[in-house]
């Protein structure tokens, strides 16, 4: 018997995105901002002209607004412009030494890169930029790159991927080094795919590059690769997703706990066999969401031990890749999920980002009891299974969030 807590309503869709990989919102419930990482494939020095690479120079920032009503728009396309890469975002809720709450992060300059003219791969400084989400001024930027601190330390970083920061501050970076030109998917990375976390504490000295900036950097290192990563509202605790084709668990979902980075150990996954997944992220009821990107797939995992897919009528996602938990105002605080369809392989200007509500993560909804009510001049969807339409990559794509709850709702950026 289905379980309708996993059937959706879309809310709204951000058209004519770049290959959104990421969104979230602002504390003042309106507010979003998200990447558009702009990559393609067809580059004969990159797996054979089959793999993905990133366009230099390409990627742009862009912001947008839920208004109390609902409707959504954007209000500054090229927020800041000639970027690379950028893939996971987050906001920061709370004032550090170097940034102050409010502040947004972008992952930047992930390998493989193209130069403007198809060639590479080229080189690149991977890094975490902050910014003042509504001038686009650049407050600062975590280095990655060899030579760095944490490079130094550890390993430098090849594909920045998933962000995620704790209400304390910390940051957690995934590192997903997919990036060895081989076409064979069991060709060894270049560096050790891992979640690295950054205390709050570390911030200053990491920006200001100074001497034993990263001696309190710590790290799990992911053998199946790792994708997107959150934190949880519940416990304060990291989550993880895996994401290689030969991942030896066939697509873990991780929970990585303070002890797991004091280890250094990756615990089991908590789920396993989802396939290649992108993106995660938890819900204040402490529901997990991941999607499934290859499949065109959103599952989610109940506090009470149940497994779903989400589905909702009108849900164009083909590729939904990063997932948060957002609560615009024009829920009155109830939740809903936001959605980056990253649409590999269609034209720039063409993804679409969405947004849904649902009472699987609604902490104040009974489970099953969470049908969006109806709002004026806006249609209540109802949600059915979504289709997959094998495409190849393209730089058009969208967002979409819905509100997790027993009926999660939705609204994309693509």
């Amino acid at each position: 018997m289905p379980d309708d807590r996993f059937t959706g309503t879309v809310l709204g869709v951000v058209e004519g995105c770049t290959n959104p990989e990421s969104a979230e919102m602002l504390d003042d419930g309106e507010t979003f901002v998200f990447g558009n990482c702009r990559l393609d494939v067809g580059f004969p020095w990159f797996r054979e002209s089959q793999g993905l690479v990133y366009l230099q120079g390409e990627a742009f920032i862009t912001r947008a607004r839920i208004s109390p009503e609902g409707e959504v728009s954007v209000t500054e396309r090229t927020l800041i412009g000639g970027l690379t890469t950028t893939l996971g975002c987050d906001i920061l809720r709370t004032d550090t030494e170097v940034f102050p709450s409010g502040t947004a992060f972008t992952v930047a300059d992930g390998k493989p890169v193209a130069r403007p003219d198809g060639s590479g791969p080229a080189d690149v400084a991977p890094q975490v930029i902050g910014f003042d989400p509504m001038t686009g001024e650049i407050r600062g930027r975590i280095p990655l790159w060899k030579g760095s601190a944490i490079g130094e330390r550890f390993e430098p970083l090849e594909m920045p991927n998933g962000l995620a920061i704790d209400s304390a501050g910390n940051f957690y970076v995934a590192d997903c080094p997919h990036t060895n030109p081989a076409t064979d998917p069991a060709a060894p990375p270049p560096v050790s795919p891992a979640v690295y976390r950054i205390p709050a504490a570390a911030l200053g000295p990491l920006v200001r590059e100074e001497p034993g900036a990263a001696e309190s950097v710590s790290r799990v290192v992911m053998p199946g690769y790792v994708n997107g990563c959150a934190v949880s509202p519940v416990d304060g605790a990291c989550w993880a997703v895996s994401c290689s084709p030969v991942d030896p668990v066939g697509g873990g979902v991780y929970r990585l706990p303070m002890s797991a980075f004091e280890s250094g150990a990756q615990p089991p996954p908590r789920w396993r066999d989802i396939g290649e997944m992108d993106g995660v992220c938890v819900s204040r009821r402490g529901t997990v969401f991941v999607t499934a990107p290859l499949k065109n797939e959103i599952h989610a995992f109940t506090a009470d031990g149940a497994h779903g897919i989400v589905t909702a009528a009108g849900l164009p996602t083909r590729m939904p890749a990063d997932l948060n938990v957002v609560y615009p105002r024009c829920l009155d605080g109830e939740p809903a999920l936001m959605v980056a369809d990253i649409m590999v392989g269609t034209p720039p200007g063409t993804a679409r980002s969405r947004w849904w509500p649902c009472p699987v993560c609604d902490p104040d909804t009974p489970a099953g009891q969470g049908t969006p009510r109806a709002r004026p001049g806006r249609p209540q969807l109802s949600i059915r299974p979504c289709t997959f339409r094998a495409m190849k990559p393209s730089s058009r794509s969208s967002a979409v969030v819905t509100r997790p709850s027993a009926s999660p709702r939705i609204w994309s950026v693509s």
